[in-house]
């Protein structure tokens, strides 16, 4: 059977895609055939990349209720471009998956009021006390235990909420400097950056490949550790896909205590706090619990979780 991935938003890259394609993938493994929707001048006929090796449809506004009433689907991400489009189908009862509080801004919150809500991260239950937690969605890519040759790698955007600065700040003193790869944000290096760390970009790889669903799991294969100082107002506890990537690829993961790892997450990454914790860490000759690591992707296996979606919301799953 068909299954619809409304994705109405704008980013190539980040946590909104990625969600999009395990979804898709588990959604596949369980029978359906996905497809990506996302909104355009006018309905076309042949899909184009999304990426990632799946394709997506261009679709005008005025026909996205049709499918949603032929369809079983769901909004997998919405920013303000695709804030009518998601108004018009949360009135026809598709769900809509929200990933973190920055999403509830400009009136987004009392949208959802009477809506079908899935949220990512149990945290995401103190600002959406309606919504359901299903985790994020993984589907692991086989990999076996190699020597790693390289010592420390970031693999998430450069960004605000990113914190990349506690990265290049521990640039200064480690012998082996943190490799850092990710979507730049160009006013975020600007402000915290650029005068502060100017070799800053010594370390800089550039973005990584949109076409391959694992390029930041291949990546981080490499290295034996993986470092992501993110924090996010009002968020956290959860997963984010670089510590899933990480997981996949067996290296140690190490998170900001601000981030309140807990759980499986917790039983698997080191939490620091200080500079100089991170790069005693990554001083140190650690190998990652394959134990922890094994109960972590387990839970995010994205067939289970597409398999809980389709039951919690009593999707279709043979043709009509």
């Amino acid at each position: 059977m068909r299954f619809i991935l409304f994705y109405l938003a704008k980013p190539k890259y980040g946590g909104w895609p990625t969600y999009t394609a395990h979804l898709h993938r588990g959604l596949r493994s369980i029978g359906y055939e996905p497809i990506v929707i996302k909104v355009g001048n006018k309905t076309e006929s042949k899909t184009r990349n999304y990426g990632r090796k799946i394709h997506y449809l261009n679709v005008n506004i005025n026909d996205l209720p049709e499918l949603a009433k032929k369809y079983p689907s769901i909004i997998t991400a919405v920013d303000k471009s695709g804030r009518e489009a998601a108004d018009l189908l949360l009135e026809q009862g598709v769900p809509i998956v929200v990933h973190d509080p920055t999403e509830l801004k400009n009136g987004m919150k009392e949208n959802l009021s009477d809506s079908k809500i899935v949220v990512i991260r149990e945290t995401m239950l103190k600002h959406l006390p309606n919504a359901h937690y299903i985790p994020h969605p993984y589907a692991r890519r086989k990999t076996t235990l190699i020597r790693k040759n390289k010592r420390s790698v970031s693999i998430s955007r450069v960004d605000f909420d990113k914190h990349t600065e506690i990265i290049c700040e521990a640039n200064q003193s480690l012998e082996e400097p943190i490799d850092i790869y990710g979507f730049l944000n160009t006013m975020y290096a600007h402000f915290n950056l650029d005068d502060v760390y100017p070799d800053w970009k010594n370390n800089y790889k550039g973005t990584f490949d949109a076409e391959d669903l694992y390029s930041g799991e291949k990546i981080a294969e490499q290295y034996q550790n993986v470092v992501d100082m993110s924090r996010i107002k009002g968020d956290g506890g959860g997963t984010q896909y670089t510590f899933l990537e990480a997981a996949n690829a067996n290296s140690n993961l190490i998170l900001h205590t601000g981030w309140e790892a807990t759980g499986l997450l917790a039983d698997y990454a080191q939490s620091i706090t200080t500079t100089d914790e991170l790069i005693d860490f990554i001083n140190s000759d650690r190998t990652p619990s394959q134990d922890a690591i094994e109960s972590l992707l387990n839970f995010h296996d994205a067939t289970k979780i597409a398999s809980n979606y389709q039951q919690y919301f009593n999707w279709p799953v043979e043709l009509q």
